[in-house]
């Protein structure tokens, strides 16, 4: 595996790490401020920062558990392909009422997460 793999790797880690704590700051964190956010075959769904916390951030203020896992994962150089699982729950933290399988596919350009496109429900 390569070092840029490797920082892929981690970066990708972190911001799933920041989503599963619902931490909206450490998760933009692992983003760059002009990041585009695409949905397959959709196309760009949004971009920027600032859109992304206040999506996200609705999002987490809204959910009693958030939780993200990768299943499968291929990565090449700067590219990292997830197949994940996404759970929630809504009113009560230990009642998981959404549960979805969705590809995910990340471009990481200078440390930091600059595309991804969501593939899927």
């Amino acid at each position: 595996m390569t070092d840029i793999e490797l920082a892929t790797i981690a970066i990708v880690d972190r911001q799933l790490d920041a989503y599963n704590n619902r931490d909206i700051d450490a998760f933009a964190a692992t983003y760059h401020d002009d990041v585009e956010i695409h949905a397959f075959p959709g196309g760009l769904q949004y971009q920027g920062k600032d859109k992304l916390v206040e999506r996200y951030g609705q999002k987490f203020a809204s959910l009693k558990y958030l939780n993200a896992s990768s299943l499968k994962r291929m990565v090449e150089g700067n590219i990292l392909v997830d197949h994940e699982l996404a759970e929630s729950a809504s009113e009560d933290a230990n009642i998981i009422d959404n549960s979805v399988t969705i590809i995910a596919a990340y471009e990481v350009i200078d440390g930091l997460i600059k595309r991804v496109t969501f593939m899927g429900r």
